[in-house]
């Protein structure tokens, strides 16, 4: 569901030839797909298994030569970027990773290489009800903010999810594979939901 939403929101609002740098890529499906379809991409991932990712970065750069990747953690001293470069910087289910002292330097990074007029899109897990929810929550708000949006909007979005019949959950299939051989007691089942964002880069805030 977040793949498919952040390629048809770069779609919609960034045209074909942008600048485009996705945060934490991971398997770099979406990107690949993007700079078939004419985008210049730049992947930021340490590919050091950092955050349950991958590790396999010779991979992936054969895979998709055509990217450019910089093998780094993002934020604002990362190296070989121009400031307010980018026409749009996105992330697909990583921010929520972020250790909470290194959130700022993502934040800023978003600041120092967007465009003012660029875009911020971002897929984010969130755990609204379960193990870890307040957690979740605390740490929502705070990006929330970093974007330039009100926690009331996000409240009140959050309450009408709540008592929406048709809102997506995270599956139960999709919660046992990322339990994978945990027991059960130690990772129960969660309400889980993706939250997405979409911010121009004059409106991002320090956090």
């Amino acid at each position: 569901m977040q793949r498919p939403w952040i390629l048809k929101a770069i779609l919609g609002r960034v045209p074909r030839g942008g600048r485009l740098l996705e945060i934490g890529a991971g398997e770099p499906f979406v990107a690949d797909i993007l700079e078939r379809m004419g985008y210049e991409v730049t992947v930021v991932d340490p590919y050091d298994g950092s955050g349950n990712g991958p590790r396999e970065y010779e991979a992936f750069r054969k895979q998709c030569p055509r990217l450019h990747f910089v093998r780094e953690q993002f934020g604002e001293a990362t190296g070989g970027l121009a400031a307010r470069s980018f026409d749009c910087i996105y992330s697909i289910s990583v921010l929520e990773h972020v250790p909470d002292d290194a959130l700022g330097g993502v934040f800023a990074g978003l600041a120092r290489f967007l465009k003012p007029e660029g875009r911020s899109l971002h897929a984010i897990d969130h755990v609204h009800k379960g193990a870890g929810a307040e957690a979740h929550y605390a740490k929502l708000v705070r990006m929330i903010a970093g974007f330039g949006r009100e926690q009331g909007e996000l409240d009140r979005g959050l309450a009408a999810m709540t008592l929406d019949t048709e809102t997506y959950y995270l599956s139960a299939e999709a919660h046992n594979r990322w339990r994978g051989a945990v027991p059960y007691d130690q990772f129960p089942m969660r309400v889980c939901v993706s939250i997405q964002t979409c911010t121009e880069g004059r409106a991002l805030r320090a956090v």
